[in-house]
């Protein structure tokens, strides 16, 4: 099961949620550039907008959240638009292979709510090679998001036998190799978004690339695993 992360694994957004993100913080508290000195790499949704509010002491309702939200995904999908938007090297042959493989499920493990992740993806024309996965409306906390998809691949796959030994997870920071160590996962680390292959390295990820431009690794990886 191959469990992907989004921004800096799968695609690069010309810093387009950041965008977004000021746009709804403008547009829901009035505050201008409130997410200037954020970093938001392998950080979920959910983390990112309570950091803000205690920062700026904020006051939040459901509804506000609600709005919040709102406002960023139509402004995401208008700063996707931009020429600082790709898709990471070697992603799109990658997943049409194993999308093709029978022993193989391709699944998200994302900090994205759900209608972040939906926009990212449709816009490079992805979404469609993932049927499930655990996102940010499911946790703010990125490790407790690995026991969700695990769920969620079982029941998709419609197998009750899938362990945490038989997931990969796939990131591009730190993070998302804690996030694989805590459901006991494999770690796959790709040096294409939010650290440098040696900031990774000593995180000793399973398996690290500096990208998918060669899927080989990947496909040997999968191989030594059996």
């Amino acid at each position: 099961i191959l469990l992907w992360d989004i921004d800096g694994t799968l695609i690069r957004s010309g810093n387009a949620g950041h965008r977004a993100m000021n746009a709804a913080a403008l547009a829901v508290f009035g505050l201008r550039d409130a997410f200037a000195h954020f970093d938001f790499g392998g950080r979920t949704d959910p983390w990112v907008l309570d950091l803000l509010c205690r920062e700026r002491n904020l006051v939040t309702s459901p509804e506000r959240v609600e709005r919040f939200y709102a406002v960023y995904v139509e402004a995401l999908r208008v700063e996707l638009h931009n020429p600082k938007a790709f898709a990471c090297a070697g992603i799109r042959e990658t997943l049409a292979h194993f999308n093709t493989a029978p022993d193989i499920a391709l699944g998200l493990l994302t900090g994205n709510i759900v209608a972040g992740a939906r926009a990212k993806l449709e816009h490079f024309g992805l979404w469609s090679y993932f049927p499930f996965g655990a996102f940010a409306d499911d946790s703010g906390e990125r490790n407790r998001l690995g026991p969700i998809a695990l769920e969620r691949a079982r029941r998709h796959l419609g197998r009750s036998d899938i362990a945490p030994h038989d997931l990969i997870v796939i990131g591009d920071t730190p993070h998302d190799i804690a996030c694989a160590r805590a459901v006991g996962a494999h770690a796959v680390a790709t040096a294409t978004g939010g650290a440098t292959y040696d900031e990774l390295a000593a995180h000793r990820p399973d398996l690290l690339v500096r990208d998918f431009a060669d899927p080989e690794p990947l496909r040997s990886f999968i191989r030594s695993l059996r």
